[in-house]
């Protein structure tokens, strides 16, 4: 037997002449499985989230409409099920359409929080929904979450349900990544409609019959992130394709991740008193080869504006740093101009020692100027920022989130930039991409399930915190939450990276044999989790033979290991320790 040399370094020798041969097709990869049939209990990675509900207008609509309320719970036949209930209305169903219009008017007229937005005024307006209760009713019962999905830039989620309901105005919307689906009860079918906006900003949108509304229905979405578009397959081989329901995400100049989660949320209608959304299963699959980059279910993207003054900071970073987390920090040109060196010290510190990424919060709303100056005060803040921290920037926003898509492609092709905001980033969840005091009573609850968005805040050290902030103490818990799952927080950028290589990542130089499986890896540079479709025994070992290491890896319930790699990286899977 002869010894294998591979990239200078001596392997242990095989018993048998490897062969190269290419990373083919292998079938399905099951990335996350929920068959809650076999289920005895709600599962910890579902929750139910939320808003505050509590104003005015809140307690006005129950008054008129009636007290909505939700709960999870399991049925006897072995189903998740997110039941709403409405109790008795103070208003005849007759006055309905009366009340709809006046407490519509009202509420846009007088307070802040439930002005009339152009997007969900037009999309209620196409969708036939009346404004009031698309806009209120989530508020009352609160979205139903299913979390620990993996980001993936192309997988589908196979989901298996009913609706029971008592009047088939009532529907219930899905968002999976990038999607906006409504699924409502027409004559005896179960329809879903698919909405999206061309290319004029127009809201328009693809239905199809996804099952008979007396039966459970069984359908696919299948995320493309490269091409954006979600596609619906039924059992009869139907589909329609659509693009992602938002232009700016459509228009993103690199691929697109799908989200860590799936949400649903029902709406009770015209003279209906419940709706049960009853799920059978969830499954996310992926096509498979010997080897395949997959997303990580066990990391969130975090960080900072500013960062603010060190004492409103530097314990909460301290913190996080104990717990080997890190995240990003979008440096405020205006505040950056302030610092003495030795809060410039530490700064750089942060992001060349303790592995914090670099970011730019640019001082203006670029949306306030003519493209050409946005352009221009977007090269002169990287600049400076890159000279100032000695690391490059790898994302951006501006003063209070005020850019745009157009802004986006100009950084990510010029400047190698990627976009913070928008749909794909903290604004996935319209009100909750920043973790502050008032949107705690939703992150406290989601941090709990493991939930993955995308988040930045402010301060950290201040107890109780100002506007826009986290208190120490809430901070501390959102921390530990998510370390209580095994999951770590990371910066912006490493979370991106790790997501798209499973688009990215390529394997060339394979070989394996009965006894091991040999290969190289190609990143974007970043680091990738593999999985590796191999029967993995009690003796088998994972060599990285750049590094010199033995790695450790994880053993799936299909017997498959995922691991760790690296760019540019050679590795080595030995199947029988005991026969090198």
């Amino acid at each position: 037997m002869g010894s294998l040399f591979i990239g200078g370094a001596e392997a242990f020798p095989c018993k048998e002449t490897t062969k190269t041969r290419e990373n083919i097709d292998q079938g399905i990869l099951t990335l996350f499985s929920q068959n809650y049939s076999k289920s005895n209990s709600v599962p910890k990675n579902v929750f139910i989230a939320k808003l505050q509900g509590n104003k005015i207008y809140d307690k006005l609509y129950s008054a008129i409409y009636g007290m909505l309320k939700s709960e999870i719970s399991f049925k006897t036949s072995k189903v998740l099920q997110y039941k709403v209930r409405r109790g008795s209305c103070s208003c005849p169903y007759s006055l309905f359409p009366v009340a709809d219009t006046v407490l519509e008017s009202g509420i846009n007229g007088y307070t802040a929080d439930l002005v009339k937005s152009s997007e969900t005024y037009r999309f209620c307006e196409v969708a036939s929904i009346p404004l009031i209760h698309y806009m209120e009713q989530p508020r009352q019962i609160g979205s139903f979450y299913i979390c620990r999905l993996i980001p993936m830039v192309k997988c589908t989620y196979q989901i298996s349900i009913d609706l029971e309901m008592d009047d088939p105005q009532s529907f219930v919307e899905l968002n999976t990544p990038g999607s906006k689906l409504i699924l409502q009860k027409v004559n005896n079918n179960i329809i879903l409609e698919s909405y999206f906006k061309d290319s004029s900003e127009n809201i328009r949108c693809e239905s199809i019959s996804i099952g008979n509304a007396a039966e459970k229905s069984d359908f696919e979405i299948i995320f493309d992130g490269y091409n954006k578009t979600n596609t619906i397959l039924v059992k009869d081989g139907n589909c329609i394709v659509t693009p992602f329901y938002n232009t700016d995400r459509q228009r993103l100049p690199y691929v697109d991740v799908s989200n860590g989660y799936i949400k649903f949320t029902s709406f009770v209608l015209g003279k209906g008193t419940h709706l049960d959304l009853n799920i059978y299963s969830i499954s996310q699959t992926s096509e498979r080869k010997l080897i395949t980059a997959i997303g990580s279910n066990r990391i969130l993207a975090f960080g900072i504006d500013g960062p603010h003054v060190r004492n409103t900071t530097e314990q909460g970073i301290r913190y996080l740093n104990s717990k080997k987390n890190r995240g990003t920090i979008w440096f405020d040109i205006e505040l950056l101009e302030q610092y003495n060196e030795e809060d410039i010290e530490y700064l750089r510190g942060l992001a060349i020692n303790d592995s914090w990424d670099v970011g730019v919060h640019y001082s203006k709303e670029l949306n306030s100027f003519p493209l050409e100056q946005a352009y221009r005060i977007m090269d002169e803040g990287h600049l400076y920022v890159y000279e100032k921290i000695g690391r490059k920037p790898t994302s951006w926003c501006s003063m209070r989130n005020r850019d745009s898509i157009m802004h986006a492609l100009y950084a990510y092709e010029t400047l190698g930039m990627i976009w913070r905001n928008g749909d794909s980033g903290i604004h996935t969840e319209k009100y909750i991409g920043s973790l502050e005091d008032d949107t705690w009573e939703w992150w406290e609850t989601a941090s709990k399930a493991g939930m993955v968005h995308p988040v930045f805040t402010h301060e950290l050290d201040k107890d109780p915190a100002i506007k826009y902030s986290i208190s120490r103490s809430k901070f501390h818990n959102w921390v530990e939450n998510y370390e209580s799952n095994n999951m770590s927080i990371v910066s912006f950028h490493e979370y991106s990276q790790i997501s798209r290589n499973t688009y990215d990542a390529t394997f060339d130089n394979l070989q394996y044999t009965k006894n091991s499986v040999v290969f190289n890896v190609h990143t974007n540079g970043g680091i990738a989790l593999v999985n590796v479709n191999i029967n993995a025994g009690r003796d088998t070992q994972v060599y990285d033979n750049t590094s010199g290491e033995f790695l450790d890896y994880d053993i799936k319930q299909d017997n498959s290991i995922t691991f760790w790699v690296e760019n540019n990286h050679n590795y080595i899977v030995y199947l029988n320790s005991s026969e090198q």
